[in-house]
């Protein structure tokens, strides 16, 4: 039995995805925006093991109407992604293919149209965290060469809470993960112990996200997949202070701050360290991203 196989039956009545299972690539959004319940329903894991896989190609004139051709739909900027990693597969006009290639899947197994609809659903907390327990602990999620967490706060890997490192066994990229391509448009890059398998963790693709997140994204998946040997240290190897640093490594180097100060806004939790000489360091979600000297 396979990974997958193995899955489907550890995981009854859970939504699953659609796409490739065998892909070496796997989208994660927040939620779905709706679907049939999960006993028999589109994505299920009842419908994977009594029907044939769903690896649609898609076509603006089978259906102009559906919202997936509106230029902020998750699924538009899914194909620009994929159309950035795979250029030379890239989709003509009024059509989608990434579904061939990748597997796509929610981090949240409820329905929801918003994000705020979604979190305050009965119950969402605990189906979240047992769905990271259960579902995303599986051994079949470590069995993708990249996995692109597009689901913002719904997984966490800040301070004490490492939920990325601990349920897909990386660790981020101290030099060079971080990548900052604008106002709320940024990614950034974990790596298993080995190299082989890439974990990048960004925001929903949907909405505002920028063409230039996603083609800057999609040329580090594409050299990831390439065999591209890029340099990423998971450990310090000076003594001087990176953006992009933990707060565990900031500490290595720079000791415990003499104050913190805490602002936690919609967008996630801001630290400020302060240090003697009008020293200062400040972290967004955990990591580094200013030093005042």
């Amino acid at each position: 039995m396979n990974n997958f196989q193995n899955l489907l039956y550890s995981n009854p009545d859970q939504y699953v995805g659609y796409g490739n299972p065998n892909a070496d690539i796997c989208f994660v959004g927040k939620e779905a925006t709706g679907m049939l319940p999960l006993q028999c329903g589109l994505g299920s894991t009842n419908y994977w093991m009594t029907s044939l896989p769903m690896f649609f190609d898609r076509i603006k004139t089978d259906n102009p109407s559906d919202p997936i051709w509106k230029e902020g739909h998750t699924w538009n900027k899914y194909q620009k992604l994929f159309d950035a990693i795979f250029p030379e597969n890239a989709a003509n006009p009024g059509t989608m293919n990434f579904e061939q290639h990748v597997f796509v899947t929610e981090m949240s197994a409820m329905p929801a149209t918003t994000t705020i609809e979604g979190k305050n659903t009965i119950g969402f907390e605990e189906q979240l965290a047992l769905r990271k327990q259960r579902f995303f602990a599986h051994p079949y999620f470590k069995d993708f060469k990249v996995i692109v967490l597009a689901c913002s706060d719904y997984i966490v890997n800040y301070g004490d809470r490492r939920e990325i490192d601990s349920l897909f066994d990386v660790t981020f990229d101290i030099n060079g993960g971080a990548h900052e391509i604008g106002p709320q448009n940024a990614f950034w890059v974990h790596h298993s112990a080995d190299g082989k398998r890439m974990v990048i963790h960004t925001r929903q693709l949907s909405g505002a996200v920028s063409d230039r997140l996603l083609e800057e994204m999609g040329t580090v998946i594409r050299q990831h997949l390439n065999g591209y040997k890029g340099i990423f240290v998971n450990t310090p190897t000076t003594n001087k202070l990176s953006i992009g640093m933990s707060m565990d490594e900031c500490r290595n180097i720079w000791g415990n701050p003499q104050d913190i100060n805490k602002t936690t806004t919609s967008l996630g939790e801001t630290e400020m360290w302060f240090y003697g000489n009008q020293k200062s360091l400040v972290f967004e979600n955990g990591i580094l991203n200013l030093i005042n000297e």
